[in-house]
């Protein structure tokens, strides 16, 4: 909890300047292209992944907890999670996931996936622009992961 207020008064300070620069723009322009631009970077290791965060409250909250490093452990040979996150949920059942899905299970685990999947009720944070590369950044077992702005 220390370390949480540090990084609150920064974001306050970003955003409290970005609307200074954007006066002469309609209010829905600066909206929709912030929430067309939610793409962050993930990181396993030296491999370096790109992914379009949804825009949705859990989307922008997760957003909002940048930088943010997980341990992730391994499951089912297809997917990488960490509990200990909580976000927004709006679950819905998914029938079929693919690799780079990038979703929230129970309102507090991140899930990565690597492999395909299905079967399950998800709130989908994001999804990798491309999955190249993915499975052997992960690995076996468990891994550090690195979610950056």
């Amino acid at each position: 909890m220390s370390c949480a207020p540090e990084p609150v008064p920064d974001r306050v300070e970003e955003v409290a300047v970005e609307p200074e620069n954007n006066d002469t723009q309609p209010v829905e322009s600066p909206t929709q292209s912030q929430e067309t631009n939610m793409t962050i970077r993930i990181i396993v290791g030296d491999k370096e992944f790109k992914a379009d965060i949804e825009e949705s409250e859990t989307g922008k909250a997760f957003i909002s907890k940048l930088p943010l490093t997980l341990n992730m452990s391994e499951l089912n040979g297809n997917e990488k999670y960490s509990y200990g996150v909580s976000l927004p949920k709006a679950d819905k059942y998914f029938a079929s996931i693919s690799a780079g899905d990038l979703m929230l299970y129970s309102g507090n685990c991140v899930v990565l996936f690597y492999g395909a999947a299905g079967g399950y009720n998800y709130t989908r944070i994001g999804k990798l622009k491309s999955t190249e590369g993915l499975a052997s950044a992960l690995g076996k077992g468990a891994v550090s992961v690195k979610f950056v702005l």
